[in-house]
């Protein structure tokens, strides 16, 4: 299976590390807010021996557009903040990529987007 990370913060690198080191699963993408770090695979900086290498990406250089075509996933997993939603949703839900959502506080407009987005992909 082939998973794209939003967000890369304590909970999103944990989880990167799982993924990582299970060989069932492809981490293909982490997709984070902030400027490019000086490191670009998860796996190199989490200290991972991969195969996968978790590939970083900023929003501030690449569309989801771009990066769903580059590099498809079966699976998104959302670990970054309530707006997010808005940037890759319908990008996700058109694909037909399956969202989980760790975010815990969203407001009925995302409750409102994400309840449009299960009629068309699977969302936890």
């Amino acid at each position: 299976m082939k998973i794209g990370l939003i967000g890369f913060g304590k909970a999103g690198k944990a989880v990167a590390n799982v993924i990582l080191q299970n060989t069932e699963f492809s981490l293909e993408w982490v997709l984070k807010n902030s400027p490019m770090p000086s490191i670009f695979s998860a796996a190199e900086l989490l200290g991972v021996n991969s195969e996968d290498q978790g590939l970083i990406y900023s929003l501030k250089n690449i569309t989801v557009d771009e990066l769903l075509d580059m590099h498809p996933v079966d699976v998104i997993i959302d670990f970054s903040s309530t707006d997010s939603i808005f940037v890759y949703g319908k990008m996700a839900a058109e694909r037909k990529v399956t969202i989980i959502s760790a975010i815990s506080h969203y407001g009925d407009v995302e409750k409102e987007l994400l309840k449009e987005l299960s009629e068309e992909t699977t969302v936890f």
